[in-house]
């Protein structure tokens, strides 16, 4: 090593070439034969404490009579010009240290020979050295150990600014060995090119090419370099036993350890079980653990014990097996502000390319980076075993594994079964599990496994198989997504399942708050996929996501469930699509198993084939309390094929229960633009408003704007359907088409719905049942109100069909038979003779209905006026309440769905078509009717007269505003006529 010329340096040459003494010990030559100013006739001369300083003409002392015994203290310095050489020959150890504190200074020992400590032996002693280099010495015993020094018991060890180059030992510490108990100091030293048991070495193991630890002992290394040593098994830079190592701003560098086994590598660094290294500020790149099953390219972490890095980069190293950066086998490893980056594990099987834990043991990152590493088979990034890995603030990005089962990949993370994943404020991105069934881009949480993601992104991740953010193998396993943004992510098949999500089998996941958009899948899926478990979705919003599958059970844009739970509540799911040729589900997808959905919102979600929110083939369903709106398979996920159930589909075998929600503004290509129900199955529709949505199927046999029933049950309760159309040139049933199977209606308003063919409010094409309906202000060319095509009768109980409109049968049309009346029915018009009154029946009356509104409940009803025929004539024995919930109010129902809940006061009523007078109620109620006058109709007499008979039953005498008793009368039709100084009006009456 040359030396730069101080003016200390000069002054020293000046002394040492006049000869003027400095009370040092001089070796004024190269000879080793013992005589005076040899270095072996120096050392043994001087006394403790001495200073033996080498002349600037000695270059070189060659031992020829081995070594140099040192039993004090000393001071050894070199020429002061270059590194003085002291060469061994082969022939023996260089120096032998066992007492004192003993200096080495710019000194080049090399060529030293010995069991162990080839260049330098001490024990008992304290050494320092330099500013000087250890070179191409030898441990050869056959256990040999420290090719360059060997520090023994009771022995201190500080270096500084020096070389320990092209050693070698058989055993352990190719440079350096140092024994339990001792203390070593690097501080600026290069460990280099040092071998542990590789050729021409003999392996006994071969461990700790640059330094080895037996035992307890105490390293500290502050900055120099680790680089291109090897071991034949284990550490091919650094190994540490029991004790502790400190690194601080060290490059350790492309080293090699080549141990075949399972637990052999850590091609930089080693750490033992009990042992503790701490690293700050380092690097470590590009190091090999490149044994058949060689782990831990850059570092291996032991059974038990403890590694902690800080501020560092560990990048570009390789391993076989496992832990291309770091293998943790069942030790504790934590990792704060580290940059884990572009590295490696091959094929053997190649898991953890960044980090690998074996077995239970336990890892923490904290912040930094773990980017671009890759693994033969699992865990690009990270693999965690069956212990806890916690990962806070950490940027996991483009990682890649690559292999090829369906239950390997984790191209960001792999959680074994049984482990424990906790992720926290993470970011996991743009990682890739690319093997041909390669599954979890992000992560893949194994069978049994427990995971939870908090407050983190998981984002443009790929996967193959399934997965993309991340795939859940499920068993037992529990995944918990907390505040997680999953988006962008895409899974590309075969067969492509779970662009964000998803769980092969059992496993369980609760999703709460956070994004799932902008995933695709291949196939089925593009947000969520659910398997048998349980998976539930709270205060979450699925945006965007693409299934892209082309059959008819393909699709579920935003979350498909195959046989398990799914649960959602205050979540929205919103325009995802299912685009493939028959693709169906655009928001939600099932299978078979249990969906629930409540408190949410699936808005403008679309599909080809059906069910532009949601899609169900078999199994339950319940909707509470819900919107599903702006929903379509009428093109907005490509070419409609057929399009059917722009809100709501049911393919197979279903129990189906809709309450207090409105679907509504929905679109179906061909059938049901909000609803479409299947034979088999039973919906109900309770509380719920079904509003403006369209079907545009040309043909008879579709249509169904708001509700198309396909042969199963459907049941209508309380609830409004409003607003629909059937826009097909022979679309059939504006707000309901049954084709086939059976509809009850019940405490309903159907209003306002519009067929270009027949049946503007419900076209029956099977068995109808409607009670305490109301069916008003619908329109079409044939049946306004209810057109019925079914050998089957359709029933009518407590129910206005009225105010309709159609070119033939404005209320009612019937190609077959007639409608069987059960009573207490308020019929505006019968022009077409097919309905056969019944007990309470009222025909060719106005049932003065107010505009569709808000007047209570859930849903909009007509609220009857004053003067209404429908009023407290309905079956005297039907008490249960209306549709919006209230009680039959003065003791008789009123026909329809809405029932009036006081004695309508006169400030109430509007009057009608330029009439002066009104009469309230109508029917009369507890035997007395209001007779409301204008101003200027003035006094009026007035009399009742009886229709049946023409006989004037009653006369009196009304002004302004007069209350006529009319207990004395028979229950029946009346007609009061009223007449004034110029004017005269007529009212039918009611009197129940």
């Amino acid at each position: 090593m040359k030396q730069p010329i101080t003016l200390t340096k000069i002054v020293l040459i000046l002394f040492l070439t006049t000869g003027i003494s400095m009370q040092a010990q001089i070796v004024f030559t190269g000879a080793d034969d013992g005589s005076a100013g040899s270095l072996r006739n120096q050392v043994a001369a001087a006394s403790a404490g001495s200073i033996i300083i080498i002349s600037p003409l000695v270059t070189t002392i060659t031992l020829a009579n081995g070594e140099i015994a040192i039993d004090k203290s000393l001071v050894i310095t070199g020429n002061g010009i270059l590194n003085t050489t002291i060469n061994g020959t082969a022939n023996g150890r260089i120096f032998n240290v066992t007492n004192g504190n003993v200096v080495f200074n710019d000194l080049e020992l090399t060529n030293g020979t010995a069991e162990n400590g080839g260049a330098i032996y001490v024990a008992n002693a304290t050494l320092g050295i330099n500013n000087s280099k250890i070179t191409n010495s030898i441990a050869n015993g056959t256990s040999g150990s420290g090719g360059g020094i060997y520090v023994g018991s009771g022995a201190n060890l500080t270096v500084f600014n020096t070389t320990i180059s092209g050693n070698r030992a058989n055993r352990a510490g190719g440079g350096i060995e140092t024994v339990a108990g001792t203390t070593l100091t690097l501080t600026n030293v290069t460990l280099e090119s040092n071998n542990a048991g590789l050729p021409p070495a003999v392996a006994s193991p071969g461990n700790g090419g640059g330094l080895h630890i037996t035992g307890a002992a105490t390293a500290t290394i502050n900055g120099g370099n680790v680089r291109l040593n090897m071991a034949a098994a284990e550490g091919g830079g650094l190994w540490n036993g029991t004790g502790t190592m400190t690194i601080d701003g060290t490059t350790i560098s492309q080293n090699t350890a080549s141990g075949v086994a399972a637990d052999n590598g850590g091609g930089g660094i080693y750490n033992l079980n009990g042992g503790t290294v701490n690293i700050s500020n380092a690097t470590i790149s590009s190091n090999i653990a490149n044994g058949t099953s060689g782990s831990g390219g850059g570092i291996l972490n032991d059974v038990g014990s403890t590694l902690v890095v800080t501020d560092s980069q560990i990048t570009g190293n390789t391993s076989n097996r496992a832990g291309g950066g770091i293998e943790n086998n069942a030790g504790n490893v934590t990792l704060t502000n580290v940059s884990l980056n572009e590295n490696t594990t091959f094929t053997s099987p190649g898991n953890g390319g960044g980090l690998h834990v074996t077995a239970a043991g336990t890892t923490t990152v904290n912040g930094g980076t773990v980017n671009a590493n890759n693994a033969g088979a699992e865990g690009g990034g990270l693999w965690n075993g069956t212990g806890t890995m916690t990962i806070d603030g950490t940027t996991i990005n483009a990682n890649r594994a690559t292999g090829a089962l369906a239950d390997q990949g984790g191209g960001g993370i792999y959680n074994l079964n049984a482990g424990t994943l906790i992720v926290r404020n993470a970011t996991i991105s743009n990682n890739i599990a690319n093997g041909t069934l390669g599954s979890g881009g992000g992560i893949l949480n194994d069978v049994g496994s427990q995971l939870t993601v908090t407050n983190s992104s998981i984002t443009g991740n790929i996967a193959v198989r399934a997965g993309a953010g991340i795939e859940d193998n499920s068993g037992t396993s529990t995944i918990i997504l907390t505040d997680v943004n999953l988006n962008n992510n895409s899974v590309t098949g075969p067969p492509g399942n779970g662009g964000g999500l998803h769980i092969t089998g059992g496993g369980s996941a609760t999703i709460t708050r956070g994004t799932v958009s902008n995933n695709t899948a291949a196939l089925e899926g593009g947000g969520l996929w659910n398997g048998s478990g349980t998976m539930t979705v709270t205060n979450t919003t699925i945006n965007a996501n693409i299934s892209q599958g082309a059959a008819a059970d393909d699709g579920g844009a935003g979350i498909f469930n195959t046989a398990g739970i799914l649960n959602v509540t205050n979540t929205i799911i919103t325009n995802n699509i299912a685009n493939g040729l028959s693709g169906s589900g655009g928001g939600i997808f099932s299978l078979a198993g249990t969906v629930t959905i409540m408190d949410s919102e699936l808005r403008s979600n679309s599909a080809n084939r059906a069910g532009g929110a949601i899609e169900v083939v078999a199994g339950t369903l319940a909707i509470t309390n819900s919107s599903l709106t702006f929903n379509d398979v009428d093109g907005g996920a490509g070419n409609p094929n057929p399009g059917n159930g722009g809100a709501l589909h049911i393919t197979g075998v279903t129990t189906a229960n809709i309450s207090g929600s409105f679907v509504s503004e929905n679109l179906a290509r061909r059938e049901g633009g909000g609803l479409w129900n299947q034979t088999g199955s039973t919906m109900t529709v309770s509380n719920t408003s079904v509003n403006s949505n369209k079907a545009s199927g040309p043909d008879a046999t579709h249509g169904g704007g708001g509700i198309f029933n396909n042969g199963g049950t459907l049941m209508l309760n309380n609830s409004t359907i409003a607003n629909n159309k059937s826009l097909g040139a022979s679309g059939n049933g504006g707000g309901i088409h049954i084709k086939t199977g059976l509809a009850t209606v019940l405490l309903t308003t159907v209003s306002g719905n519009t067929a270009a063919n027949s049946g503007g409010g419900i076209f029956n094409n099977a068995e109808l049942s409607v009670n305490a309906a109301t069916i008003a202000n619908n329109t079409a060319a044939t049946g306004g109100g209810i057109s019925n095509t079914s050998v089957v009768v359709p029933n009518l109980k407590n129910s206005i069909v009225a105010t309709n409109t159609a070119a033939l049968g404005a209320d009612l049309s019937n190609t077959l038979g007639i409608y069987i009346s059960n009573g207490y029915n308020l019929i505006g018009s019968d022009n077409t003779n097919v309905f056969v009154s019944g007990t309470g029946d009222v025909e060719g009356s106005n049932p003065l209905l107010a505009p569709l509104t808000d007047n209570g409940g859930s849903t909009l009803t007509h609220a009857l006026l004053a003067g209404s025929p429908a009023l407290n004539a309905g079956n005297p024995t039907d008490l249960f309440n209306d549709q919006t919930g209230n009680a039959v109010f003065g003791g008789r129902r009123d026909i329809g769905a809405f029932e009036v809940q006081s004695v309508l006061a006169a400030e109430n009523f509007a009057f009608k078509n330029s009439m002066k007078s009104i009469i309230y109620p109508n029917p009369a109620t507890s035997g007395k009717v209001n007779i409301k006058l204008t101003s200027d109709f003035g006094n009026a007499n007035g009399r009742i007269v009886e229709i049946g008979t023409g006989k004037i039953v009653q006369q009196f005498v009304a002004e302004n505003t007069t209350e006529v008793n009319t207990s004395a009368l028979s229950s029946g039709m009346y007609i009061i006529h009223l007449t004034g100084d110029n004017i005269t009006e007529s009212h039918k009456l009611i009197i129940n």
